[in-house]
């Protein structure tokens, strides 16, 4: 007979940090309560662990599984062996992954008032299994448990875990490898593609003829590496505060933070420094611009904790960041306010984002969903067409006021009724990307979309054409 097999939860048999993720969720959706849970922190943190389990009230079946050591714990439960789930984790969170996973021959854990954890976990085991047991952990609080168990197994394993092991001459039986945090997934976690949105800080420079200024087309650049950083900031706490919904979601479940490959701990201070990188460069670039810098931070923080659950104001919040971008070139280059480019932006990118949440819908329609995280609901398809082909074609409109009221008589192009053609090629990419959208056959975001589209290529360099025209 096999000696009992001890497992671990936080890092070994789930790729997260319960705790982490428990204060996360509560400081992000209910801050006045992480507030006053710190206080329990008073009475040690057992009782904190108790006190965040049950506010957070975790969802255990989306939690990121380790499959390899899943697999481990069946091969051992086939052999005749004994599997326990011992874990300074609270207890709630324990039995409810033991619950979900029926896998355990029992459960010991953390409960309000004992903090199992380093060498109370080994003391606990020692005294529950006289003939001996093996552990598998992950960390170096770890070391008490392994020092006393019989077999030791890794998961994953930081590298001062290791180098602890290999000083007291442990060697471990297996180690279960982590999952890597490659190249691409760091692109994808940061949303590097997504900073193709704010190459809108450059349509005020372009409009305004002032990209002959080499300063001036330096202090873009910088503000453009600025916004990047505070919008890749914003994207990783947006994911933090997303992970049950991205869990459930087939695609989204792939992402770094959701899966485990990228720590909640390594994934807030990554954040936290990009986004104070972006809003200190924001502030020597401009004080105009940083303040526009915050207030699309605000609107952004708004609407990943709010604003998205709230059907059609989540598309007006949508184009107002992007009508935030063209502002913050506005203030960049120095250029005029007009009221007539800033409603096309809020108007066409209030378009885009309702012809995403139209595709979503026939998706979710015609698979018998509904999406998650979201007030839609699949018949709220005549409403999101009627809508986004209103705005789509007052866009159009708005766009040919803007040229009629704020181009042409200022004397900037020497051909201005070239530029009377674009919102022609406007209009054909919109009936484009709403045709795709109705089919549901939209599958990304428009602006990303059109980056991968050849025909939305064509309607570009139609419009680059246009306007070389007017200016030569």
């Amino acid at each position: 007979m096999s000696l009992p097999l001890i497992i671990d939860l936080d890092g070994t048999l789930v790729r997260t940090d319960t705790l982490v993720e428990s204060a996360l969720s509560v400081a992000m959706r209910r801050p006045v309560r992480f507030l006053a849970l710190l206080l329990l922190l008073l009475k040690g943190r057992a009782a904190f662990k108790r006190g965040m389990a049950d506010a957070a009230k975790l969802d255990c079946a989306t939690l990121p599984y380790n499959r390899d050591i899943i697999e481990f714990i069946r091969k051992r439960r086939e052999g005749g062996g004994q599997v326990w789930l011992v874990t300074a984790a609270d207890g709630r969170i324990a039995h409810g992954v033991a619950d979900h996973l029926k896998l355990f021959d029992g459960v010991i854990a953390s409960d309000g008032a004992h903090n199992l954890k380093g060498p109370n976990k080994a003391v606990t085991l020692a005294e529950r299994f006289t003939q001996g047991f093996d552990y598998v952990g992950d960390a170096p609080a770890d070391l008490p448990v392994w020092e006393k168990a019989s077999h030791v197994y890794v998961a994953g394993g930081s590298s001062s875990a290791l180098r602890a092991l290999k000083q007291r001459g442990l060697v471990p039986m297996r180690r279960f490898d982590p999952l890597p945090m490659r190249a691409r997934d760091w692109v994808k976690a940061l949303r590097l593609h997504q900073w193709s949105k704010n190459l809108m800080l450059f349509v005020p420079l372009m409009l305004g003829q002032a990209f002959h200024d080499p300063a001036m087309v330096a202090r873009l650049i910088a503000g453009f590496l600025c916004f990047g950083l505070v919008a890749s900031a914003t994207y990783l706490f947006n994911d933090m505060n997303d992970l049950e919904a991205d869990r459930a979601h087939m695609g989204k479940r792939h992402r770094a933070l959701a899966s485990g490959r990228l720590s909640l701990v390594k994934g807030a201070g990554l954040g936290t420094a990009m986004l104070l990188a972006g809003i200190v460069g924001a502030v020597i670039l401009s004080p105009g611009f940083a303040l526009v810098v915050l207030c699309y931070l605000a609107l952004t923080l708004a609407y990943s904790l709010w604003l998205k659950a709230q059907p059609l104001l989540d598309v007006m919040v949508i184009g107002g960041l992007f009508t935030l971008r063209v502002q913050a070139g506005v203030e960049l280059a120095e250029q005029p306010q007009s009221l007539w480019l800033t409603s096309f932006a809020m108007i066409l990118f209030g378009s885009l984002a309702l012809a995403k949440r139209h595709a979503e819908l026939i998706r979710a329609g015609a698979e018998g969903r509904t999406i998650a995280g979201r007030g839609y609901l699949a018949s709220d398809t005549p409403l999101t067409v009627s809508l986004g082909i209103a705005t789509a074609a007052m866009s159009v409109l708005v766009m040919l006021f803007y040229m009629q009221f704020d181009v042409a008589g200022k004397g900037l192009y020497n051909d201005p009724q070239r530029l009377f053609f674009v919102p022609l090629v406007l209009g054909s990419w919109l009936i484009r990307i709403w045709v795709k959208a109705h089919r549901g056959t939209l599958h990304d975001d428009p602006v990303v979309f059109a980056l991968k589209d050849k025909a939305s290529w064509l309607h570009g360099a139609m419009v680059a054409m246009c306007w070389l025209a007017a200016v030569a």
